[in-house]
């Protein structure tokens, strides 16, 4: 197989089962694991023709990573989402697989190739991403687009950073109006205050779906979309 380098593409799409959001959310990276490269999709149209070659063609013979000789079994749109994320860091680690097929090879199989190859772009390592939207793939696939958006555990503490920062400067504002009397009566608010910023900031507190959608609801709990 042969690759060719090319630049880093601004929004990329991924399909996988939804069982891996969370793990996914929380690492903040999209991981190769015995591959080489992970593989994504550059558009919608693009990734709805790599669906159709590959996890939709039941029965179709591929090789795994590590070469093992597998078939696509029967595809549940139900049990996958599509992510829209937005690359970060690495520029130089993009590829795309480039045809390179002994003489031998049927005119029909060089034509396919052709055809496949451009659907994907490949990064070498695990990719680290930011503003993900979920896309709902049995919508996708009868021709709708309905996507939310998520948060990654480190845009959430972030976005708790900032707002704890906010809150604490408006409080200590406030403090600075308070006279000598009240501010001794207000000792044990103050420490407390200060207690609860250094855990929170600590980052001790796991991370979980349900507090990553009360900051992307804008302070509501969003229901469960899976």
């Amino acid at each position: 197989m042969a690759y060719q380098k090319v630049p880093r593409p601004s929004t990329i799409y991924h399909l996988t089962q939804k069982g891996n959001l969370d793990s996914i959310l929380d690492d903040g990276v999209i991981r190769r694991f015995n591959d080489t490269e992970c593989w994504f999709c550059e558009s919608l149209d693009k990734m709805r023709a790599y669906m159709e070659q590959t996890v939709m063609c039941e029965g179709k013979p591929y090789r795994t990573a590590d070469g093992q000789l597998c078939h696509y079994s029967n595809f549940n749109p139900e049990a996958y989402i599509l992510l829209k994320l937005a690359p970060i860091r690495q520029e130089n680690a993009w590829y795309r697989r480039t045809q390179e097929q002994p003489s031998s090879s049927s005119d029909e199989m060089m034509q396919a190739e052709r055809e496949f190859f451009p659907l994907s772009i490949g990064y070498r390592g695990d990719m680290a991403f930011q503003n993900a939207e979920v896309i709902d793939v049995p919508k996708f696939l009868a021709g709708e687009i309905v996507s939310h958006k998520e948060l990654t555990s480190s845009e959430m503490w972030g976005l708790i950073f900032e707002r704890t920062e906010a809150e604490m400067a408006a409080y200590m504002r406030g403090l600075d109006q308070l006279e000598r009397d009240e501010l001794i009566q207000s000792a044990a608010e103050i420490s407390a205050m200060q207690v609860c910023r250094r855990g929170l900031m600590a980052g001790e507190e796991k991370t979980d779906k349900k507090k990553r959608s009360i900051f992307t609801s804008g302070g509501k709990a969003a229901g469960n979309d899976f």
